[in-house]
Protein backbone atom coordinates (compact mmCIF):
# COMPACT_ATOMS: atom_id res chain seq x y z
CA UNK A 1 0.00 0.00 0.00
CA UNK A 2 2.77 2.51 0.90
CA UNK A 3 4.52 1.87 -2.76
CA UNK A 4 1.02 2.87 -4.24
CA UNK A 5 0.77 5.70 -2.14
CA UNK A 6 4.41 6.89 -3.28
CA UNK A 7 4.18 6.12 -6.89
CA UNK A 8 1.30 8.01 -7.28
CA UNK A 9 2.97 11.18 -5.31
CA UNK A 10 6.42 10.39 -7.72
CA UNK A 11 3.81 10.40 -11.29
CA UNK A 12 2.06 13.56 -9.80
CA UNK A 13 5.12 14.91 -9.33
CA UNK A 14 6.74 14.18 -12.43
CA UNK A 15 3.52 15.01 -13.91
CA UNK A 16 3.25 18.57 -12.54
CA UNK A 17 7.37 19.11 -13.67
CA UNK A 18 6.87 18.04 -17.51
CA UNK A 19 4.30 20.61 -17.43
CA UNK A 20 6.22 23.17 -16.29
CA UNK A 21 9.11 22.37 -18.27
CA UNK A 22 7.29 22.45 -21.40
CA UNK A 23 4.24 24.41 -20.58
CA UNK A 24 1.29 24.53 -23.22
CA UNK A 25 2.24 23.27 -26.70
CA UNK A 26 3.47 25.85 -28.74
CA UNK A 27 0.76 26.95 -31.92
CA UNK A 28 2.25 27.97 -35.16
CA UNK A 29 -0.51 30.65 -36.97
CA UNK A 30 0.03 28.69 -40.53
CA UNK A 31 -2.15 25.45 -38.51
CA UNK A 32 -4.77 28.04 -37.52
CA UNK A 33 -5.22 29.27 -40.69
CA UNK A 34 -4.66 26.33 -43.10
CA UNK A 35 -4.30 28.27 -46.53
CA UNK A 36 -5.36 25.64 -49.23
CA UNK A 37 -8.59 25.15 -47.54
CA UNK A 38 -9.10 28.84 -46.36
CA UNK A 39 -8.85 29.59 -50.18
CA UNK A 40 -11.22 26.57 -50.73
CA UNK A 41 -13.75 27.98 -48.65
CA UNK A 42 -13.71 31.21 -50.14
CA UNK A 43 -13.94 30.30 -53.35
CA UNK A 44 -16.92 27.97 -52.71
CA UNK A 45 -19.05 30.51 -51.83
CA UNK A 46 -17.77 33.32 -54.38
CA UNK A 47 -18.71 30.70 -57.25
CA UNK A 48 -22.09 30.74 -55.40
CA UNK A 49 -22.40 34.11 -57.03
CA UNK A 50 -20.08 33.91 -60.51
CA UNK A 51 -17.10 35.69 -59.07
CA UNK A 52 -13.40 34.24 -60.22
CA UNK A 53 -11.54 32.45 -57.65
CA UNK A 54 -8.82 34.06 -55.49
CA UNK A 55 -5.50 33.28 -54.75
CA UNK A 56 -3.43 32.93 -51.63
CA UNK A 57 -1.37 36.30 -51.47
CA UNK A 58 1.81 35.45 -49.13
CA UNK A 59 2.78 39.58 -49.21
CA UNK A 60 -1.18 39.75 -47.95
CA UNK A 61 -0.62 37.21 -45.69
CA UNK A 62 2.32 38.23 -44.27
CA UNK A 63 0.60 41.98 -43.63
CA UNK A 64 -2.53 40.05 -42.23
CA UNK A 65 -0.02 37.76 -39.16
CA UNK A 66 1.76 41.05 -38.56
CA UNK A 67 -1.09 42.74 -37.69
CA UNK A 68 -2.60 39.41 -35.56
CA UNK A 69 1.01 39.58 -33.64
CA UNK A 70 0.53 43.22 -32.68
CA UNK A 71 -2.69 42.57 -31.19
CA UNK A 72 -1.22 39.46 -29.39
CA UNK A 73 1.60 41.75 -28.27
CA UNK A 74 -0.75 44.81 -27.14
CA UNK A 75 -2.92 42.27 -25.04
CA UNK A 76 -6.34 42.40 -27.48
CA UNK A 77 -8.05 39.09 -26.28
CA UNK A 78 -11.64 40.94 -25.52
CA UNK A 79 -13.46 40.97 -29.14
CA UNK A 80 -14.89 44.40 -28.12
CA UNK A 81 -11.65 45.70 -28.21
CA UNK A 82 -10.79 44.26 -31.20
CA UNK A 83 -10.09 47.02 -34.31
CA UNK A 84 -9.29 46.67 -38.01
CA UNK A 85 -5.52 47.63 -39.15
CA UNK A 86 -7.04 50.26 -40.97
CA UNK A 87 -4.29 49.11 -43.66
CA UNK A 88 -4.44 49.07 -47.41
CA UNK A 89 -6.87 45.80 -47.98
CA UNK A 90 -9.86 44.81 -47.22
CA UNK A 91 -10.06 42.82 -44.19
CA UNK A 92 -12.47 40.38 -41.92
CA UNK A 93 -11.64 39.44 -38.51
CA UNK A 94 -13.43 36.52 -36.46
CA UNK A 95 -12.89 34.49 -32.88
CA UNK A 96 -13.55 31.92 -31.63
CA UNK A 97 -13.11 29.07 -28.92
CA UNK A 98 -10.93 25.95 -28.96
CA UNK A 99 -13.04 23.17 -29.61
CA UNK A 100 -12.95 19.59 -30.21
CA UNK A 101 -14.49 19.99 -33.50
CA UNK A 102 -14.91 22.65 -35.90
CA UNK A 103 -12.69 24.45 -34.16
CA UNK A 104 -11.76 28.50 -35.39
CA UNK A 105 -9.68 28.66 -37.95
CA UNK A 106 -9.54 29.95 -41.42
CA UNK A 107 -11.83 28.04 -43.16
CA UNK A 108 -14.20 27.86 -40.15
CA UNK A 109 -14.25 31.99 -40.15
CA UNK A 110 -14.82 31.64 -43.74
CA UNK A 111 -18.37 29.53 -43.30
CA UNK A 112 -18.92 32.50 -40.41
CA UNK A 113 -18.70 35.08 -42.79
CA UNK A 114 -20.49 33.50 -45.20
CA UNK A 115 -23.84 32.94 -42.30
CA UNK A 116 -24.10 36.94 -43.20
CA UNK A 117 -25.45 35.97 -47.10
CA UNK A 118 -29.25 36.22 -46.11
CA UNK A 119 -28.79 39.80 -44.80
CA UNK A 120 -27.23 41.09 -47.87
CA UNK A 121 -30.17 42.68 -50.75
CA UNK A 122 -28.76 42.53 -54.13
CA UNK A 123 -31.47 44.32 -55.19
CA UNK A 124 -30.87 47.13 -53.48
CA UNK A 125 -27.50 46.66 -52.68
CA UNK A 126 -27.97 47.26 -48.84
CA UNK A 127 -27.42 44.72 -45.76
CA UNK A 128 -30.63 44.27 -43.66
CA UNK A 129 -28.71 43.49 -40.83
CA UNK A 130 -24.66 42.47 -40.07
CA UNK A 131 -23.31 41.41 -43.99
CA UNK A 132 -19.81 43.11 -44.95
CA UNK A 133 -18.06 40.36 -44.31
CA UNK A 134 -19.99 38.32 -46.74
CA UNK A 135 -19.88 41.02 -49.40
CA UNK A 136 -16.10 41.37 -48.53
CA UNK A 137 -15.43 37.76 -49.49
CA UNK A 138 -17.28 37.85 -52.25
CA UNK A 139 -16.23 41.12 -53.64
CA UNK A 140 -15.25 40.80 -57.73
CA UNK A 141 -12.68 43.66 -56.90
CA UNK A 142 -10.49 41.29 -55.29
CA UNK A 143 -8.14 38.53 -56.20
CA UNK A 144 -6.20 37.13 -54.00
CA UNK A 145 -6.37 37.08 -49.64
CA UNK A 146 -4.11 36.20 -47.18
CA UNK A 147 -4.58 35.17 -43.26
CA UNK A 148 -2.88 35.64 -39.96
CA UNK A 149 -4.26 34.35 -36.48
CA UNK A 150 -3.34 34.72 -32.75
CA UNK A 151 -4.38 33.20 -29.96
CA UNK A 152 -5.51 34.46 -26.15
CA UNK A 153 -6.13 32.63 -23.20
CA UNK A 154 -3.60 29.94 -22.47
CA UNK A 155 -3.91 29.31 -26.18
CA UNK A 156 -8.42 28.72 -25.90
CA UNK A 157 -9.21 31.51 -27.96
CA UNK A 158 -7.75 32.04 -31.94
CA UNK A 159 -8.58 34.78 -33.96
CA UNK A 160 -8.40 34.98 -37.62
CA UNK A 161 -7.89 38.14 -39.70
CA UNK A 162 -8.53 37.69 -43.07
CA UNK A 163 -7.31 40.59 -45.69
CA UNK A 164 -8.05 40.85 -49.96
CA UNK A 165 -6.58 42.35 -52.28
CA UNK A 166 -6.74 44.91 -53.63
CA UNK A 167 -9.69 46.49 -51.40
CA UNK A 168 -13.16 46.31 -52.88
CA UNK A 169 -15.04 49.89 -53.07
CA UNK A 170 -17.58 48.99 -50.71
CA UNK A 171 -19.84 51.69 -51.39
CA UNK A 172 -23.71 52.28 -51.86
CA UNK A 173 -22.92 52.16 -55.74
CA UNK A 174 -21.10 49.54 -56.06
CA UNK A 175 -22.20 45.58 -55.93
CA UNK A 176 -19.90 43.31 -54.61
CA UNK A 177 -20.95 40.92 -57.54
Amino acid sequence: MLSSRYSFVVLTLFSVLLTRAYGLPKVRPIYDIQPRKTVEAHNKIRAEVGVAPLVWNKTVAAYAQRFANRQAKAGVCDYGSMKHSGGPYGENIAAGWVQPEDQMSGPIAAKYWYTEKPNYDYATNKCKDVCGHYTQMVANQSFSLGCGSFRCHDNELIYIVCDYYPMPVGDEHTRPY
